[in-house]
């Protein structure tokens, strides 16, 4: 039983050091109008355009989207929009 549990857990803790922004997404600071970056708790607390969405999940999107990281507001781009 325990060679169970600990193979949970191995596998657990395995998944979640993937978790994340996909490796090929771009991110950008969102910069207020003086160049620095904004700050934040949430990402709901980052300024977006009307036709900018939230992102949903850690782990990448297919549109460009606003999340909060380690207080910082970024932008998250798709991989195949990157320039």
């Amino acid at each position: 039983m325990r060679s169970w549990f600990a193979a949970v857990v191995l596998v657990a803790v395995t998944g979640l050091a993937g978790c994340g922004p996909s490796r090929d997404d771009c991110e950008s600071e969102v910069l207020d109008p003086q160049g620095e970056t904004y700050r934040c708790i949430a990402s709901e607390d980052c300024p977006r355009s009307a036709n900018e969405t939230l992102c949903i999940t850690d782990t990448g999107s297919d549109v460009e989207c606003i999340r909060c990281l380690d207080t910082w507001c970024l932008r998250v781009t798709p991989a195949e929009d990157c320039s």
